[in-house]
């Protein structure tokens, strides 16, 4: 008696996982236009609680739409607690003293610091921070496929421009490899470089040239291999999976607008909301 083999499912079969949250199925082209509307109107906040509240709420809403391991959570943690305090200290040194009234609270030598331009440079570093947290709310998730087809099917881009804008970010990983293979490449001769900057300019100048020819074959093949594949040959192409706009995209837009809307509103009735003279006068 023999017993028939148990079928195996193909990887091909397998159902694909979602490891990366709920926020890579939100279209690409929303996510974009759900951070670019804060961004536009962080650039002209200056104080210091608005920017604190809308990273703090973009940052759950990426922490709770996005895995990310607890290790590379900390170190993101302590790399913006870090770039904070830089950019505060060195935004407050360039603040002009002369139109300051209040005392000073550090001077060492010709260097002061100003209660005022301490404030001044920590609304800059939470402005920028902010912005960075909205960066990441618009493309974690995004795949290069899903957004080549978000930007042909809902904004409406020439899919040459679209795919062909693809195809060039894909360049990027593929430098990363071919330097990690260089540098090994590089060790397995017994080619050693010195620690430091010299070292550094010396590994980057021996690749220069390796990498610019690797790029000008790897941008020759994907030529030819969409010359085969007839692109740019027809005024439309076909998309196995084509991006669609569903309620989640609208509610995701509403939600991101609609907090954003309510901490600028907050922070004006509490009265500590500062923007330009263009767009708000207290």
């Amino acid at each position: 008696m023999s017993i028939a083999p148990r079928a195996q499912r193909s990887p091909a079969q397998a159902p694909l996982p979602n490891p990366s949250g709920w926020l890579s199925t939100i279209n690409p082209v929303v996510k974009i236009l759900a951070a670019l509307v804060p961004m536009v109107g962080l650039l002209f906040t200056r104080d210091v609680f608005t920017p604190a509240l809308v990273t703090i709420g973009v940052t759950v809403v990426v922490l709770t739409g996005f895995k990310i391991r607890a290790r590379d959570l900390a170190i993101c943690m302590v790399a913006v607690a870090l770039v904070v305090a830089w950019m505060t200290f060195f935004f407050a040194l360039l603040v002009d003293t002369s139109q300051l009234t209040d005392a000073r609270l550090v001077e060492i030598g010709p260097l002061s610091l100003h209660r005022q331009a301490l404030r001044t440079g920590l609304a800059t570093a939470l402005r920028f921070v902010a912005i960075m947290v909205l960066a990441l709310l618009g493309s974690l998730g995004t795949t290069t496929g899903q957004l080549a087809s978000a930007l042909v099917h809902q904004a409406r881009v020439p899919y040459r421009f679209a795919y062909g804008a693809v195809a060039t970010l894909r360049f990027v990983p593929r430098y990363k490899n071919d330097v990690g293979v260089l540098r090994a490449a590089h060790r397995a001769r017994g080619i050693v470089d010195v620690p430091g900057p010299i070292g550094a300019l010396r590994r980057t100048s021996r690749s220069l040239v390796p990498l610019l020819a690797s790029g000008v074959r790897h941008a020759e093949r994907l030529s030819l291999a969409m010359d085969a594949r007839g692109f740019g040959a027809f005024p439309q192409r076909a998309d196995r999976d084509p991006a669609t706009l569903r309620v989640r995209d609208g509610v995701f837009l509403a939600v991101i607008w609609g907090a954003v809307a309510a901490t600028y509103l907050f922070t004006a009735r509490l009265g500590v909301l500062q923007m330009t003279a263009m767009l708000y006068r207290p």
